[in-house]
């Protein structure tokens, strides 16, 4: 299994509402976010050749999430500086589909997600 991450400390910044997005009720925003990164965490594998290197890091994954929880353009924004690790990024993500939908509090047809994916051996 893949080690803990610490992505669920910065779920704050996991997916800032645009600016001016209608704010009614701030504890759905902030459920949904944890919901958001839970579920990208539990689809989360740590590459066996990469884990036997020793290489760890964070890669940024930056996508957009549609109001059905759909993801659409997957990338990396920044690597992680392996590239077994990035490609697993990449992975999760399709692997973790649906994602939790929206709240209504935030606007817009796709909501951009900007979240830290950590690989540490322990």
């Amino acid at each position: 299994p893949s080690a803990p991450s610490t992505v669920e400390n910065k779920a704050e910044r996991a997916a800032a509402p645009a600016p001016g997005a209608a704010s009614h009720n701030p504890y759905a925003v902030l459920n949904w976010k944890s919901q958001l990164v839970a579920q990208l965490e539990r689809s989360k594998r740590y590459p066996s050749e990469a884990r036997v290197r020793g290489e760890q890091g964070v890669a940024q994954l930056s996508f957009s999430i549609d109001r059905h929880g759909g993801v659409h353009h997957a990338r990396i924004v920044h690597s992680s500086g392996f590239s077994l690790l990035d490609e697993a990024t990449l992975a999760l993500v399709a692997r973790a589909q649906p994602l939790p939908p929206p709240p209504p509090e935030l606007a817009g047809e796709e909501i951009a997600i900007v979240v830290p994916i950590r690989y540490n051996i322990r």
